[in-house]
């Protein structure tokens, strides 16, 4: 989002300029002419630097509040005791002999891109910069967003199906994982090619809380 906002500030202001100068050929040599482009060029480098900071850091705290005032009405209809009441099921997730499935959402999957090798886990994705600065404020390592896709939590896995797309992660596998405004990352135990996994949910307070459940159910 920093990146598009910068572009759209750079086009305006850069089309502004031209324009300025065009209106005003016969000033060139004006001390009062360059003074004027200098003060234009010094509200650029404010606007292109500052402002979309500022936006995105609004986004993420507008974010951060409707996801705790969710939650706390999550949490004051219920919360867990409806999970154990109301388990997820879904024709996508073949489960396993006595599995049990607990939680499912419809969301956007990264991969991170730690070596070549990562880009044949992540089948045809895309490759990005990085996932959306509001979503994920902060990180910066390099991605490929997989697809929209299904997301499980069971009793012993996270897993992620869809079309053409089935990837399970054992909660063995499963080193950590942590909210962020729109989502959740997953920090994956080993050397392979892939350390790290990012899903956006709804609210990942909420599905922070699904999980750290059923990873204890799954003991």
């Amino acid at each position: 989002m920093i990146y598009a906002l910068r572009k759209l500030i750079a086009f305006v202001f850069l089309g502004g300029m031209f324009w300025f100068i065009y209106q005003d050929l016969d000033n060139l040599d004006k001390p009062w002419f360059m003074h004027a482009l200098g003060f234009i060029a010094v509200a650029f480098a404010f606007f292109w630097l500052l402002i979309p900071m500022v936006v995105v850091q609004c986004r993420i705290t507008s974010r951060r509040r409707q996801n705790r005032e969710r939650h706390a009405k999550w949490l004051a209809d219920g919360g867990l005791e409806n999970i154990r009441e109301r388990r997820s099921r879904n024709s996508r997730l073949a489960l396993e002999p006595g599995e049990q499935a607990y939680f499912h959402e419809k969301g956007t999957l990264y991969v991170c891109c730690d070596s070549p090798e990562s880009r044949s886990i992540a089948g045809a994705g895309r490759p990005v910069g990085r996932p959306s600065d509001v979503a994920f404020p902060g990180w910066r390592r390099k991605c490929i967003v997989v697809q929209r896709t299904h997301c499980y939590f069971t009793d012993r896995r996270v897993v992620f199906a869809g079309r053409d797309l089935l990837r399970s992660v054992p909660f063995v596998e499963l080193k950590s994982f942590s909210d962020t405004p729109g989502g959740l990352v997953f920090e994956l135990a080993g050397q392979g090619a892939v350390s790290c996994l990012a899903f956006t949910f709804q609210n990942p307070l909420i599905a922070a809380d699904i999980l750290r459940f059923v990873l204890k159910e799954g003991k």
